[in-house]
């Protein structure tokens, strides 16, 4: 973290750390090292989390999905990265100054100079926004300033527009999917793809009776030579253990048995293959098991994400990595990946 905020600031980008607009996972961690970086940097913080377009908004500094609390919503019941609170406050450790902009100090047009009032180092500035309009009008008079760094949504990036980019066409003969989310809006992709593209098969993992990676991988091989795409989850219907430590504990063996599995189906491919990776901490697991430090964008004109080569590793030239830590938005995305 220190290396990458030194790096990032003395070559004059901006500091973002990206998290979650229904606040899952484990935050208060996440955000400690990120802030304990930037503050030594001289950073102050603008946290504004909202995703108005998906019916995620920020009001009295508490977190909601449509009219409800996050904790009274479906991202309560997430089976391993539960919303625990809605406060945002709550997930700021250790003594730093914390100010809140409510939406109608958001929407003056003395915004900007308000922000800086509040920006001293190391300081946490919370915002309220409930339309898309709010998120553009904060990040504005965020960049305004140097030291202000973001932590927010992709909510925070609205209006950006897109630059031109450079890439290589991307051509791949087998499609695998693997993923070992549970969440409602992967599940539905994951079923939309099974029903709807005719050259595909799909592979579930029981998580209370997990199969040796080579099983799997002999099975996603003979899926590829039949001709099908080929995706690979994990059960859902499967009860959950009741105790959340041993629930992470189980996701924790599951995601490293499909990481090893990538890595083996990925390394050194007999034809050019796409892997979608569904999952922040199944992409991580693969990037550290597979050794891969660096990845190079190659289409971004993909539904819902961008494909990558990896650098500076043999054995992975004609393979495209798409990494999500969630869902693609569309339920159909999936399937336009198999039309490719």
């Amino acid at each position: 973290m220190s290396l990458a905020t030194g790096w990032a600031l003395i070559n004059g980008f901006r500091l973002m750390k990206k998290v979650d607009s229904l606040m899952r996972g484990n935050l208060t961690s996440e955000l400690d090292a990120f802030m304990s970086e930037a503050t030594t940097a001289g950073c102050s913080f603008l946290f504004a989390p909202a995703l108005p377009n998906q019916g995620r908004v920020t009001a009295g500094g508490h977190q909601y999905h449509g009219s409800q609390l996050i904790t009274e919503s479906e991202a309560s019941a997430d089976p391993l990265a539960p919303a625990l609170d809605s406060e945002l406050k709550s997930f700021i450790s250790g003594e730093r100054p914390i100010h809140q902009l409510d939406l109608e100090q958001v929407r003056d047009p003395s915004l900007a100079e308000h922000l800086q009032r509040l920006s001293t180092r190391g300081a946490v500035v919370i915002a309220d926004a409930a339309t898309d309009d709010d998120m553009v009008r904060l990040r504005r008079a965020a960049l305004n300033l140097p030291q202000v760094a973001l932590i927010g949504s992709s909510g925070i990036l609205t209006d950006i527009p897109t630059l031109p980019q450079v890439t290589a066409p991307m051509i791949f003969a087998n499609l695998l999917i693997i993923t070992a989310s549970r969440r409602k809006e992967v599940k539905g992709q994951l079923r939309h793809f099974a029903e709807h593209v005719e050259s595909s098969r799909s592979i579930w993992v029981d998580p209370d009776d997990l199969p040796a990676a080579t099983t799997i991988c002999e099975s996603i091989r003979t899926a590829f030579a039949d001709g099908n795409s080929c995706l690979v989850a994990i059960e859902s219907s499967t009860i959950l253990d009741p105790d959340i430590q041993q629930r992470r504990l189980q996701a924790a063996e599951i995601v490293n048995l499909l990481a090893n599995c990538l890595q083996t189906v990925c390394a050194r491919p007999e034809v050019p293959l796409l892997a979608v990776i569904l999952g922040g901490d199944l992409a991580q697991a693969f990037c550290a098991s597979a050794g891969i430090e660096a990845l190079s964008v190659q289409e971004s004109s993909l539904k819902g994400g961008a494909a990558s080569k990896v650098l500076g590793l043999e054995g992975f030239q004609d393979v495209s990595i798409l990494m999500r830590s969630g869902g693609f938005g569309d339920a159909d995305a999936l399937s336009y990946l198999a039309e490719k």
